[in-house]
């Protein structure tokens, strides 16, 4: 047997030590992104991905405005990058199974992506890794989905609820644990775990018993309570500043921590591929589950098991929107035009000070004009000044009109912005005074704009392809039952049978890259027709080239006709002679 002490992990027949290390772990994650200042920056790109760059009160006659580019540039950069559904391709890996199973686990895949609503999550994903530089994604195997036959599900997991161990670790499937944390409430929590349901207690309940509050909890003696007091600590930053106490009354934290633990027994691993789920509530001091790997069937044999793709690895898929070979969170477009962005706003600002300066002008009224100020309104009126002399010298204040300036570094703000941004000459393209019309010109416009993306596509393409091959492997362990899929195949739809036993090959998926990337649709039809026309393609590749409706149908009308012209055809010449 292997050393208990040498595991991340003590052993499960002491839960009381389990928990509190699992806490401790998480409790060194999150210490570790607030002090890499992940957790403000955040915050930050959250607040301006949401136009409120400005913070504190507003002045009264100090205008706070933004035209929110970062938004636009992310906005335009995930349509981009989620415009079509991949294109998958799964090819053998060994000896095992035939050229049809291969093709049922490729429609397989391409029918769960859409049946389960894929392309959504892999939006929401998008929109992270955009916003926060990484974008990390769950596939489990949910037994409550489709009525309790259950289904592979996909989670959109938030940064901030995530982290790995070593927290230096550069690879996700490299590191020793993987911790997933976010608040839940107590009713839901009871009915996921029944057996715990009368020890769970919410956040507020157990950190009262300490204090009048959070604040004095996080501030308090540590000497006494350590473990609490951290505790309260760290809900308050999770829960993140300013929000109040933290978590409310019937919530209370849960965090799930996949751990690799190489405990041996005399019949081989204890957990299969050396994965490991615990599941703990609060500080640490409830286990609520402690499991071998999730991802694996038991009633598998060793041999099929070890055949899936998450048998030895996390449940877990991390990307990133600008890689950065020191960290494993990346970056994002967003800390390069952030200050740009404060810039813009400021101009603007100053430009509808100016403005509203220009539209509620200060008058001078010297005292010996003989007018009150009280005359001086907005309503119809006459005054009458004492002299003519003194009719002069009431006027309108002038102030210096430097918008001009302003507009002027405004125009360098913006072009600096798209340039860094990687859009301008998308932005030039789309200029009403030089409108690209031709599909060829646009053609070549995507193409270049791919090439500028070509990094975030390469690490969002391979996220798309771990999830589906997480969904392979869940599918060959947990497709006990008999499951439709529905394709289309020779221009109809068709619906074949699954089962997840037959499918028990080893198997690799992979994903055309730039397959979700935007396509000239109006170039495709130009080129269907040229090729139709040269007799390279046949009808049905035309009509589906088209996009046209009800193809099946005209293909179907079309074929009588395509008979009786033969038969006239070869019947002509005879009756000529």
């Amino acid at each position: 047997m292997s050393d208990v002490a040498s595991q991340l992990l003590p052993s499960a027949d002491r839960p009381d030590l389990v928990g509190r290390r699992v806490f401790e772990l998480l409790e060194t994650v999150v210490r570790d992104k607030a002090a890499q200042g992940l957790t403000e920056a955040w915050t930050h790109y959250y607040r301006l991905g949401r136009n409120r760059s400005w913070q504190g009160p507003a002045q009264p006659g100090v205008p706070q405005l933004g035209a929110n580019l970062l938004h636009l540039h992310r906005q335009r950069t995930v349509n981009m990058l989620t415009d079509n559904h991949p294109t998958f391709n799964v090819s053998r890996v060994g000896p095992a199974g035939d050229e049809r199973v291969f093709s049922v686990l490729e429609r397989a895949a391409a029918w769960w992506w859409n049946e389960q609503e894929q392309q959504a999550v892999y939006e929401r994903s998008v929109i992270n890794g955009e916003t926060y530089g990484v974008a990390v994604e769950k596939v489990v195997f949910d037994p409550e989905l489709e009525y309790g036959l259950g289904e592979v599900r996909t989670i959109s997991v938030d940064p901030f609820a995530f982290g790995v161990y070593p927290t230096n670790c550069l690879d996700l499937q490299e590191a020793e644990a993987v911790l997933h944390f976010a608040p839940m409430s107590l009713r839901q929590a009871a009915r996921r775990w029944p057996e715990a349901a009368g020890k769970l207690r919410s956040d507020a309940d157990m950190l009262a018993d300490l204090g009048d509050g959070r604040r004095e909890i996080m501030l308090g003696d540590g000497r006494r309570q350590g473990l609490f007091a951290r505790f309260g600590e760290l809900v308050r930053t999770l829960a993140g500043a300013g929000q109040g106490d933290g978590f409310g009354q019937d919530t209370t934290l849960v965090c799930e921590c996949w751990v690799r633990d190489y405990t041996m027994t005399e019949a081989g691993p204890l957990y299969p591929g050396f994965i490991r789920c615990v599941t703990v509530a609060g500080p640490g001091t409830l286990v609520l589950s402690d499991r071998p790997n999730p991802s694996i069937n038991p009633a598998l044999t060793p041999g099929q098991a070890m055949a899936s793709y998450l048998y030895d690895r996390f449940p877990f898929a991390l990307a990133n929107s600008l890689t950065d070979p020191a960290s494993l969170w990346g970056a994002s477009d967003f800390e390069q035009l952030a200050e740009l962005q404060l810039e813009i706003n400021k101009c603007l600002s100053q430009l509808t000070y100016h403005k509203d300066r220009c539209a509620r002008p200060k008058i001078i009224n010297p005292r010996d004009s003989g007018v009150a100020n009280a005359a001086f309104t907005n309503r119809q009126g006459i005054v009458n000044p004492t002299s003519m002399a003194a009719a002069q010298g009431i006027r309108y204040l002038e102030f210096a009109n430097n918008t001009k300036d302003i507009e002027s570094v405004l125009g360098i703000y913006r072009e600096l912005f798209s340039q860094l941004a990687g859009i301008g000459e998308l932005e030039r393209a789309a200029a009403p005074d030089h409108p690209v019309v031709a599909y060829k010109a646009i053609a070549a416009l995507i193409e270049q704009a791919a090439t500028l993306l070509r990094g975030k596509i390469r690490n969002y393409s391979r996220l798309v392809r771990e999830r589906g091959r997480m969904f392979l492997s869940h599918m060959q362990n947990w497709y006990t039952e008999e499951r439709w899929i529905t394709f289309a195949e020779n221009g109809s739809v068709t619906v074949e049978p699954v089962y997840g036993h037959n499918c028990r090959v080893p198997a690799r998926l992979t994903v055309v890259s730039g397959s979700t990337m935007p396509v000239s649709r109006v170039q495709q039809r130009e080129e269907a027709l040229a090729l139709y026309e040269m007799g390279a393609i046949d009808r049905q590749d035309l009509l589906e080239k088209l996009d046209w409706n009800s193809r099946a149908a005209v293909l179907g009308r079309m074929e009588p006709e395509a008979n009786r012209g033969g038969a006239a055809a070869s019947s002509s010449p005879a009756g000529g002679r």
